[in-house]
């Protein structure tokens, strides 16, 4: 019998990621900074996973893990059931190009002294595909068409093309080996209002089009909401809510997701990256700005409660409601289910 497939395309099972913090003399501790902590989630075949939440909160730390740009401190990745956290060396670059990222910065993320051909044929000659090199001129062109630029823009610099110009660059680079998993990272945040509904247009194209995966990191709800299945709420460095978008988006159970949903957190200052000032240890991290915490909020860390096999949510409020329940989680700290993978 053939090997069964997965359920999901990708699963991150227990992510976790420490920075060691300069500082301190030679006979003293080294501080430690955990940036993510204890992160599942799955992204099935041809769905797009919403991550948000504020800047500092680890949604470009988890990308950079997905990616394997940045090794987990704990934690693995699966991809179609193989551990990408246990390769290097030619097994992980045999893998690589069934996933590729699109960086937030169009201006740094694209050699200035490269022509759009070259930046965008440049995955094709590492991973080997198309030798020939008019074939590989003609696939260029036509990638550049896919994106929204024309094939005459194939000898020109990065540095004749605007904000939005570049991103679709990046993106038919990013396209380039037809890729399973795209991670894009805040790919709007430079972006005016008008140019980034153009991309978003795009990233939804694509998926479509492409059959692809798509991670999207975002913090703003709006392009999340119609751009994504599900989405995942990121409050430092841990997923305090998960479900369905227009769910989780429309009636949100936890305060932080509804704040966020509500465009009106309050001021922050840095509060949401993982180690501010005032955090409760082993409490609720929001529990400091929370503005409807219960007595035990102050007593207990929040439950990780499920909805089904569609939502789940980290906190004491939904406790008392009788659809609500436990998540039971893996010897890989993920939880028991996947959930279903939408149809487009």
């Amino acid at each position: 019998m053939p090997p069964e497939v997965p359920p999901f395309l990708i699963r991150a099972e227990g992510l976790s990621r420490e920075f060691e913090l300069p500082g301190g003399g030679i006979f003293s501790r080294k501080r430690r900074l955990e940036a993510v902590s204890e992160v599942s989630f799955s992204i099935g075949r041809q769905e797009v996973l919403g991550l948000v939440g504020e800047s500092g909160s680890g949604k470009t730390t988890i990308g950079r893990m997905v990616m394997r740009l940045l090794p987990p401190t704990r934690g693995r990745i699966l991809l179609d059931g193989v551990d990408l956290t246990s390769l290097s060396g030619r097994a992980l670059r045999a893998q690589r190009r069934r996933f590729q990222m699109v960086f937030q910065d169009p201006y740094a993320s694209l050699n200035p002294r490269m022509r759009v051909r070259e930046i965008v044929e440049e995955p094709l000659v590492v991973h080997g595909i198309d030798p020939d090199a008019g074939s590989r001129r003609d696939r260029v062109a036509r990638l550049l068409e896919r994106v929204g630029l024309s094939s005459r823009d194939m000898e020109r610099f990065p540095r004749e093309f605007s904000g939005g110009g570049r991103q679709r660059i990046g993106i038919a680079r990013a396209i380039a080996c037809g890729p399973e998993l795209l991670v894009a990272d805040e790919p709007i945040a430079s972006l005016d209002l008008s140019m980034g509904a153009q991309i978003i247009n795009l990233f939804s194209s694509l998926v479509d089009s492409e059959a692809m995966s798509l991670l999207f990191i975002s913090h703003d709800i709006p392009m999340v909401r119609y751009l994504s299945d599900r989405v995942a709420v990121l409050y430092r460095g841990k997923i305090v809510e998960s479900g369905p978008a227009e769910a989780v988006l429309d009636d949100p159970q936890h305060p932080y997701t509804r704040l966020l949903a509500e465009g009106r957190l309050p001021e922050s200052d840095g509060a949401s990256s993982p180690g501010a000032e005032g955090e409760p240890s082993g409490l609720c991290a929001f529990l400091p700005r929370c503005d409807r915490a219960l007595p035990e909020c102050r007593l207990s860390p929040p439950p990780r409660l499920s909805r089904g096999e569609v939502r789940e949510v980290l906190c004491h409020l939904p406790k008392g409601e009788s659809s609500w329940s436990p998540v039971h989680l893996t010897t890989q700290g993920s939880p028991s289910h996947v959930p279903a993978t939408p149809s487009r």
